[in-house]
């Protein structure tokens, strides 16, 4: 990226601060049924974005920031450049434009509640490396890095491969085209000095692979007890299709963690940590199809103390509903959904979460020990007398030896456990953080794994060398052999 230079992004800075980026909110958070890509501010919102409005004049029509969230949080690993018509591949280089991401704002730590709003900075853009370039005919990354034919020019930027490095990104992102693009129609589009940013008036344009699909603002609520409970859920792209409706699904409750209480939003449960979103990734539900709701809780569910609020079971009245054929809030604004009734699989319920989220999950599956088929619990604790009924239920308990919560109380769970005829896997082995990533290279930690899981105990518990209670959240859900496990686990 040769023309990107101090002076450009010195010049960009002045010019985000004109547009605004630099006072731009966060994407709004609308009450209704929504899906995330339809918020505010999404592709096309307000012609800032690439979105299906007609174009104004030839030429580059707006930007929006390519988002995954990972272990560390939302990170932006691309931007997506919109067109009025499609773009020659082979007049694109990677010195075609100069592309920058806003860092986050000071003192902003994923899915803490007292952290800042990582958007509420004044900080211009800084410089991002371009790994590759291509056309595509949607506003997305291709894993291939292929070009196909499409309006949109998509920069791939380099990212780590430690998928738990926490995020120093915004989503306000910055460009500028440097050297002239030709259509594949012939005609030229002239290099500029106009720096695009995906700043709009209702907020930033940015696409999150995997969160886009869900639909956030449901409630469920009892009316014979005033009892309500707010989630969101991602509904299977075959669920979508004509005859959906006639099919069985698993189902994931993923529970997140306290962080995301108190004044959270839907939005936070599933970008600021992977726990919920992690389950609707588009190569996940390719190996493994299943619905999966994720609670926004007004407040701590689930305390150190072992004290509890209603919304633990309200949690599990939710599952009931799904249980029970009822859910038909297929939104009638969206055909793909309009008049369906949703069908979970009994035999293949699943309960998984982090921190408060896991000591909810474990204590779900104690009190309703015929509900789940499994559960995958990172860095949860209870009291052991509390949850002896665990004894009978399939468990993968993942933790860290610097973990000076969950890893003592699960240990002393486990004798009595044993003493309610569970059998136990306990190694003594410590494993090896290091081997969770490259996530594309985990064939020593799954030959591990799945050893201890092969021993035949209905209860397995694993502790990672050096890993802290914030660490477990950031790795542990990266850990392919325990999702495997999971929907293995069918009840008779």
């Amino acid at each position: 990226m040769s023309d990107v230079s101090r002076r450009n992004f010195v010049a960009a800075g002045a010019a985000l601060s004109a547009l605004g980026l630099g006072t731009a909110p966060a994407r709004a958070q609308p009450g209704g049924f929504n899906v995330a890509s339809g918020a505010p501010g999404g592709p096309g919102a307000d012609g800032n974005g690439p979105g299906a409005q007609a174009p104004k004049i030839p030429g580059l029509q707006g930007i929006s920031a390519l988002c995954d969230v990972t272990g560390g949080g939302e990170k932006v690993y691309g931007i997506a450049v919109a067109y009025d018509v499609p773009i020659d591949p082979a007049s694109l280089t990677l010195e075609s434009f100069a592309a920058g991401v806003v860092p986050a704002a000071k003192g902003y730590f994923p899915g803490m509640p007292q952290a800042p709003d990582k958007n509420a900075t004044s900080e211009g853009p800084r410089p991002r490396a371009i790994a590759a370039i291509y056309t595509s005919d949607q506003p997305a990354l291709r894993p291939d890095r292929k070009s196909v034919t499409g309006r949109y020019v998509i920069l791939d930027f380099a990212h780590e491969a430690d998928l738990s490095l926490l995020t120093t990104d915004s989503d306000k992102v910055a460009l500028s085209q440097n050297k002239a693009v030709k259509t594949t129609g012939g005609a030229t589009y002239a290099a500029s000095d106009k720096v695009w940013s995906n700043a709009g008036r209702r907020g930033n344009s940015v696409v999150i692979r995997g969160v886009d699909a869900w639909e956030q603002n449901h409630w469920w609520w009892d009316d014979t007890r005033s009892a309500w409970l707010e989630y969101s859920i991602y509904l299977p792209k075959s669920f979508l299709k004509p005859g959906g409706e006639n099919k069985a699904y698993p189902l994931v409750l993923a529970v997140t963690h306290s962080g995301t209480s108190y004044d959270g939003t839907c939005a936070q449960t599933l970008t600021e940590q992977c726990i919920a979103s992690i389950w609707s990734l588009p190569e996940e539900q390719e190996r493994h199809e299943c619905v999966v709701i994720t609670p926004r809780y007004e407040r701590t569910t689930m305390n150190d103390y072992w004290e509890h609020t209603a919304d633990v079971e309200n949690t599990y009245r939710l599952v009931q509903s799904l249980l029970a054929g009822t859910w038909n809030y297929g939104n009638p604004n969206l055909p793909d959904r309009a008049g369906k009734v949703l069908k979970i699989d009994p035999r293949r319920v699943y309960c998984t979460g982090w921190s408060m989220g896991a000591m909810t999950s474990l204590w779900l599956m104690a009190k309703h020990a015929d509900t789940f088929a499994a559960g995958l619990i990172i860095a949860g604790q209870q009291r052991p007398e509390d949850v002896a009924t665990l004894a009978d239920q399939k468990l993968l308990i993942i933790t860290g030896t610097e973990d000076g919560k969950a890893t003592p109380w699960n240990e002393r769970c486990v004798p009595v456990w044993q003493q309610h005829g569970a059998k136990v896997t306990r190694p003594a082995e410590r494993l090896d953080p290091a081997l969770i990533f490259p996530v594309t290279d985990q064939r020593k930690l799954t030959a591990q794994v799945d050893g201890y899981l092969g021993q035949g105990g209905n209860i397995t518990f694993l502790t990672f060398q050096g890993v802290d209670h914030m660490g477990s959240a950031r790795k542990f859900f990266y850990i392919k052999s325990a999702r495997d496990w999971l929907f293995r686990q069918v009840k008779a």
